[in-house]
């Protein structure tokens, strides 16, 4: 099941970013200053709303993948890009809690994240990752985005890869 966030999940969702541990988290709400766990909550579905945006933001809306009453995986939809997210972002970040990983939810999330994307009507959905990241990149190659262009990113000496999802 994906949901928006909820006060209900406060125990696992701690769980989560503890099992994380010192990794690199994604997608980025998984950093954001969860302690007061209500103001958090709000201030996520505030985005959604593109309420008290950072002025480097968009719309954007935080869904959890839910299975057994807990927190298995977390995605991240803007609404629209803005010039530095359509050359390097995109509409859809994603990460899998490290328990759950290898056991198909990575799909899952990206498959009913893209239903989102489709239903606020995004028609054209990009998707990107790191060249390096053979394993994102494989799961959106298998979710049918195709591969539209690589760039090269700037101070971090990696390459992108820009996929593209049509709703058709």
């Amino acid at each position: 099941m994906l949901i928006t966030p909820t006060v209900l999940y406060e125990a696992s969702y701690k769980e989560y970013i503890k099992e994380l541990g010192n990794e690199e988290r994604y997608p980025y709400p998984l950093d954001l200053d969860h302690s007061n766990f209500a103001s958090f909550v709000n201030l996520l579905n505030g985005y959604s709303k593109g309420v008290n945006l950072p002025e480097n933001l968009v719309p954007n809306t935080t869904f959890w993948l839910i299975e057994n009453s807990e927190i298995v995986g977390c995605s991240h939809l803007r609404h629209c890009l803005n010039d530095a997210l359509r050359f390097a972002g995109g509409h859809i970040g994603l990460g899998i809690r490290p328990s759950k990983r290898g056991q198909g939810y990575g799909m899952k999330l990206l498959n009913l994240t893209l239903e989102k994307a489709f239903e606020i009507g995004v028609d054209e959905v990009h998707i990107h990752c790191y060249k390096s990241n053979k394993v994102s990149s494989s799961l959106i190659a298998s979710s049918g985005a195709k591969l539209d262009s690589i760039v090269e990113t700037q101070g971090k000496n990696e390459q992108v890869l820009r996929f593209v999802h049509s709703r058709c």
